[in-house]
């Protein structure tokens, strides 16, 4: 059978992992010579499924950002020295050297092995919830709508990275892009929903929905109260963990909250009344329907969650791809949100008002459209567009 390789090149955490495991599992079970490429090794470690999955470090680049606060894709890649021709022909290289012998690429945000594999000749493709697909335009779109961006400066940023990237495919024999976004035109495969997609001037698309992802198995009895049914997942930095669990205790909320790593401390103030902080993973699919409503930072995944279950959110993001799922469903009715630098938020009367009717019909309104979505037949469907590629290679 043919050998794939699961890429991971930028950015951090498990979520990268978990994305390309559905897939990954599945090819391993159909025969073939499944490998990772990660850019954190750690992050694949403990992951059901992953342990006997050989892996490797992937090439990156490592220096300082050149943007705190990037407006487009083309930004971030120069976060990832990707103006610089020296630091991308070596990247592409070292990328070439550990794709030795496969016979395609299957990346999470992975440009360099996209790269590589179109010197080599082999097929590649994206999985991704779309912040890191930006369509084929000149530049690529804008991130941050509401700040200014002159055209001038992000087209000259794009252009920077297409000479560095073109430089080294003109040297590998390899057709040259025209715009960053042409890099994975064609290729990518999009686990999310257009009305979550944060690029909505994409167009048509090949969108199949959230996969099935590992979750926990507690599935803990709700506290005593008299308020809603609240089911959150936070982080234990979130600035603001403190007054929501005391917002919520207020009101008496029914809240079942995920905050691995909270401070001891934090977990006995509010241990016994409304609101259970823990520490272990609940089971989603056992708890979430039971819940009025859903509080969390907007990651994708637990987003489309929620949506998919009917379930209302406010939702509070601390980074820039949280911030703009928010904005999307902000704008869907389905949510509310409070951005990170807002003082003295008033999440009690954010979490009443999610309570009206017309956010629980909006968020219904999702559900119900999706309904008929089955995870299972869009991964058969990814697995089958990977293998149809390899047929056609061998061909």
């Amino acid at each position: 059978m043919s050998g794939i390789v699961f890429a991971w090149e930028l950015g951090a955490h498990t979520g990268h992992v978990t994305t390309l495991m559905p897939v990954a599992q599945a090819m391993r079970a159909r025969g073939h010579d499944v490998r990772f490429l990660l850019r954190e090794l750690k992050s694949g470690a403990d992951l059901a499924g992953a342990r006997d999955i050989p892996r490797a470090a992937a090439p990156i680049w490592v220096g300082p950002a050149r943007y705190e606060y990037p407006l487009n894709f083309g930004q971030i890649l120069h976060n990832f020295g990707y103006q610089y021709p020296q630091s991308v022909r070596q990247l592409i290289d070292a990328w070439r050297e550990r794709l030795a012998g496969a016979d395609a690429v299957v990346a999470n945000v992975a440009p360099a092995a996209h790269l590589a594999a179109r010197t080599l000749g082999i097929p590649s493709f994206e999985i991704s919830q779309g912040f890191h697909v930006p369509p084929p335009a000149m530049p690529a779109p804008p991130l941050r709508h509401w700040e200014p961006a002159a055209r001038v400066d992000l087209e000259a940023g794009d252009r920077a990275v297409l000479a560095a990237v073109n430089a080294t495919l003109a040297a590998h024999g390899a057709a040259p892009l025209a715009t960053i976004g042409e890099l994975f035109d064609g290729r990518a495969m999009l686990l999310t929903y257009p009305e979550l997609d944060v690029y909505p001037e994409r167009g048509p698309a090949d969108y199949y929905g959230v996969t099935r992802s590992a979750e926990g198995s507690a599935a803990p009895d709700w506290p005593a109260g008299s308020g809603p049914k609240v089911f959150g997942y936070v982080y234990n930095y979130f600035s603001g963990l403190d007054p929501l669990l005391a917002a919520l205790a207020r009101m008496q909320a029914r809240t079942l909250l995920l905050c691995r790593g909270a401070h001891p401390d934090l977990v006995r103030k509010y241990t016994g009344g409304s609101v259970k902080v823990l520490n272990e993973p609940m089971s989603v699919s056992r708890v979430l329907p039971q819940a009025d409503l859903v509080v969390c930072h907007g990651s994708h995944q637990m987003t489309a969650q929620s949506l998919l279950a009917g379930k209302p959110l406010l939702m509070l993001p601390t980074q820039l791809e949280q911030f703009l799922i928010m904005r999307r469903v902000v704008r869907f009715g389905a949510a509310l949100g409070v951005e990170p630098q807002v003082p003295d938020a008033d999440y009690g009367r954010a979490i009443d008002a999610l309570m009206r009717p017309e956010h629980v019909e909006r968020a219904r309104d999702f559900a119900r459209r999706y309904a008929a979505h089955d995870p299972d037949a869009a991964l058969a469907t990814m697995v089958e567009r990977v293998e149809r590629s390899l047929s056609r290679r061998s061909a």
